[in-house]
C-alpha cells in the first residue's frame, strides 16, 4: 500500500524497476503530460535530470511539468526544457537538439522514453541515442555504431506496463500496479494547468435513501410511482412554471420551509428511508422544514436537486467509497469542474477517482432521453482522454439502461 507523508502520497517501493533507472532521461511531450510524468517518477534515479523536449505547441505543458517535478523533488537537480519550436517533424532539428545535449553529458545512465511527442520525434530523437558517430577521419563519409547503455522505454497505455526496450530479445514488461505509482486527482488537474476548486466530495450525502431510490428503479411499477409522485406532487408544490408549463426554478427558500408532500402513493421503501432520515412528521408527510432541522443541506433547494437527480451521483459515489481498500482507489470524489474554452459553464465529471495513475470517470444521468445519455457518454469519454490519456476509462450510469442499448 501507499503511505502518506506531510499530506503527500508515498509509492511503496519500486525495486522492479531499479535496474531500469538512469541518471539522464530524455522525455518527449506531447499534448498530455501524464505519461511523461509517470515515466520520469519510475524511471529516474534520486538526484537525476529529466529532459523535456517539446515543441512550440507543447511549451505550457512542458513548462507545468517541470513545475510539479521541480517542487517534488528531494535533490537540487534541474528539470531542463530542451525546445525544437516549430520543427517537430523536422529530422536534422530533431537530431541536433538531441546531440547536443547527449555530447553534454559526461557521466550517469541515460535513458529516452518515446511515449509523447509526435512520431517523428519519437523516430529521430530514438536514432540520435541509439547510434553514436565514429569519430575517424579515415571514413571518408559518417560511419556510426551501437551507442552502448542506453536505456529505451515505452509507457504500454493498454496493458498499463512500462516496457523497456531490447535489441537481442523482446521487450521487458514491467507492470504498474495501483500501490506503485498513487497519483492523486489534484495531480491530473495540475499537469493540465487546472485547479480542483471547490476541494471534491468524499462523503455521500443521504447514501440509504440513494440506496433504496435505486432499488425502486430496478422495478418499473415502482419506477413510475416515484416519478409520478416527484413531478405531480413534489414538484407542484416546491418548483415555479414557465410560461410553456414546464417547470421552471425551485421556489424561494421562504417558500420551500413551507413545503409539506403527501407521500401515499410512493413505494414504501422510499416512505421507509424518509422516516429513517427524520424527514417526516408525524402526519406522514415529507416536510421540507423536518430536513432543514437536520442541517445535511445548506439550502433546502439543494435538497429539492438531490430529489431531482443527484441522488444517483451521490450513489454511485457511495459504492465507489466501498471499493477504495479491495481495490487500491488512490484518490476519489464527486463534482469535477472542468473549464472550457468558449462556453459558459465547462464540463463536468459527476464522479472521478484514480487507481495509480489511471483515471476513472462517470457520468450520471436519470434522463430517458437516449441522444442526451449518448450525448453526456461522448462527451465524458474525449474529457476523460484528454485528462487521463489512453489510460483512462469512462462510464455512464443511467436509471434508463434501455435508452442507450435500443436499436
Amino acid at each position: 500500500m501507499a503511505f502518506l507523508k506531510n499530506g503527500y502520497i508515498l509509492p511503496v517501493s519500486t525495486s522492479e524497476f531499479d535496474k531500469y533507472k538512469v541518471d539522464h532521461l530524455f522525455l518527449l511531450i506531447g499534448e498530455n503530460p501524464l505519461p511523461n510524468y509517470v515515466a520520469a517518477k519510475l524511471l529516474l534515479n534520486d538526484g537525476g535530470t529529466p529532459y523535456l523536449v517539446h515543441t512550440a505547441d507543447t511549451v505550457e505543458q512542458a513548462k507545468r511539468l517541470q513545475n510539479i517535478l521541480k517542487s517534488e523533488s528531494n535533490s537540487s537537480k534541474d528539470v531542463e526544457l530542451r525546445s525544437l519550436n516549430d520543427y517537430e517533424s523536422d529530422a536534422y532539428h530533431i537530431q541536433t537538439e538531441i546531440r547536443e545535449k547527449l555530447e553534454s553529458i559526461k557521466s550517469g545512465k541515460i535513458g529516452l522514453n518515446y511515449t509523447g511527442g509526435t512520431k517523428a520525434m519519437s523516430t529521430h530523437a530514438y536514432r540520435t541515442l541509439f547510434y553514436e558517430e565514429i569519430k575517424d577521419k579515415t571514413y571518408k563519409d559518417k560511419t556510426y555504431k551501437k551507442r552502448e547503455g542506453i536505456t529505451f522505454s515505452y509507457l504500454d497505455a493498454r496493458k498499463l506496463e512500462m516496457c523497456i526496450d531490447r535489441e537481442d530479445n523482446e521487450r521487458i514488461r514491467l507492470k504498474i500496479k495501483p500501490d506503485i505509482l498513487p497519483v492523486k486527482l489534484v495531480k491530473i488537474f495540475q499537469l493540465h494547468g487546472l485547479e480542483l476548486d471547490p476541494k471534491p466530495i468524499q462523503q455521500a450525502q443521504l447514501p440509504n435513501l440513494a440506496i433504496e431510490l435505486a432499488n425502486v428503479f430496478q422495478e418499473e411499477a415502482k419506477q413510475k410511482q416515484w416519478f409520478d409522485w416527484y413531478q405531480n406532487i413534489f414538484c407542484q408544490e416546491a418548483r415555479k412554471k414557465k410560461q410553456n408549463g414546464s417547470w421552471g426554478e425551485w421556489k424561494s427558500e421562504t417558500s420551500l420551509k413551507e413545503v409539506s408532500t403527501c407521500l401515499e402513493k410512493l413505494p414504501k421503501e422510499i416512505v421507509a428511508a424518509f422516516n429513517q432520515e427524520s424527514f417526516v412528521t408525524s402526519d406522514s408527510q415529507l416536510s421540507l422544514q423536518e430536513v432543514q432541522k437536520t442541517e445535511i443541506f445548506k439550502k433546502l433547494k439543494h435538497f429539492c436537486e438531490w430529489l431531482d437527480g443527484l441522488w444517483l451521483e451521490h450513489y454511485v459515489l457511495e459504492q465507489v467509497n466501498h471499493i477504495v481498500h479491495s481495490h487500491l482507489v488512490t484518490d476519489y470524489g464527486l463534482n469535477f469542474e472542468i473549464p472550457l474554452k468558449d462556453t459558459e459553464d465547462g464540463f463536468q465529471f459527476d464522479i472521478a477517482f484514480t487507481r495509480g495513475y489511471q483515471l476513472f470517470a462517470i457520468s450520471c444521468t436519470t434522463s430517458n432521453d437516449r441522444k442526451l445519455c449518448k450525448s453526456k457518454l461522448f462527451e465524458a469519454y474525449i474529457r476523460a482522454k484528454q485528462m487521463g490519456g489512453d489510460e483512462a476509462r469512462v462510464a455512464l450510469f443511467s436509471v434508463h439502461p434501455a435508452v442507450l442499448w435500443e436499436q
